[in-house]
């Protein structure tokens, strides 16, 4: 189901050499710095006589203690800097696992879980195996990940929502991507993979994780709304809604009516 297209900015590897990177380039500055102003630190032609000679090696002194100072404020920033470019997001399989449960049962371990569909929601009707028969047959041929299940809305036979959704139980894969990325990076492959260039957060509710809902690409009455957590990624496709924030409180109803503990 994902789709992996970008480096994952999120990762402890990115955000290390990002601060290496910007500490570098400013020590390298100071390199520049200090090898421009040798000339001027060593005063260039200084005057004749005892007295002269003393003033100049003050002056060495001070220009000297000058640009060491100038350096050393280079070089806090650079740490402060690097430090602050610092910023990893946990990867998706423990970022949410808290999350996902109430705080009252953290320390008795995590039911089950199962993810039933529910038979209609929000206008919506589960349809029939024969309804989405040609479905299935265009599911098969792209080796999907997960479970799909087809919602008629308007009864003229065609989807008008589609829900998938993949768990870790199901998916070794899925495991695996979510011990790798971050559920930001999961978000920012699958709006790329489903072209969609508006996606914005909204509240994912008592389950934990994040939800994000965007428009396709050339078609703002198509949304597709994603949800992640520790051991699920979940879509709503529905055609016909234009707003977002709609289109998110159905995805969450999706949601929250279909993945249950047991």
């Amino acid at each position: 189901m994902m789709i992996h297209l970008s480096i994952d900015t999120t990762s402890e590897a990115y955000q290390s050499g990002r601060a290496v990177g910007f500490v570098l380039g400013v020590a390298v500055l100071m390199l520049v710095l200090w090898f421009a102003t040798a000339s001027w630190r060593r005063v260039a032609n200084p005057p004749s006589g005892v007295a002269a000679g003393e003033h100049t090696v003050a002056l060495r002194a001070r220009r000297r203690r000058t640009i060491l100072i100038v350096l050393g404020v280079f070089g806090a920033a650079a740490v402060v800097g690097g430090v602050l470019r610092y910023q990893p997001e946990p990867r998706a399989a423990e970022a949410a696992a808290e999350a996902d449960r109430p705080a009252e049962a953290a320390a008795a371990p995590a039911a089950p879980r199962t993810i039933t569909p529910p038979d209609a929601l929000d206008g919506f009707r589960l349809m029939s195996e024969e309804e989405t028969a040609s479905y299935r047959e265009a599911e098969a041929a792209r080796l999907p990940r997960g479970r799909t299940w087809y919602y008629d809305r308007d009864a003229d036979g065609r989807a008008d929502g589609i829900l998938h959704v993949d768990t870790t139980q199901w998916s070794q894969k899925l495991a695996a991507e979510k011990r790798k990325d971050s559920i930001t990076q999961e978000f920012r492959n699958f709006f790329a993979g489903a072209r969609s260039s508006d996606p914005a957060e909204y509240p994912a509710g008592p389950l934990g994780g994040r939800l994000a809902c965007g428009h396709y690409e050339n078609n703002p009455a198509m949304s597709i709304c994603a949800w992640s957590d520790a051991t699920t990624l979940g879509t709503f496709l529905q055609s016909g809604v234009q707003d977002l924030e709609s289109a998110a409180k159905t995805t969450l109803g999706f949601r929250n009516a279909s993945d249950r503990r047991t």
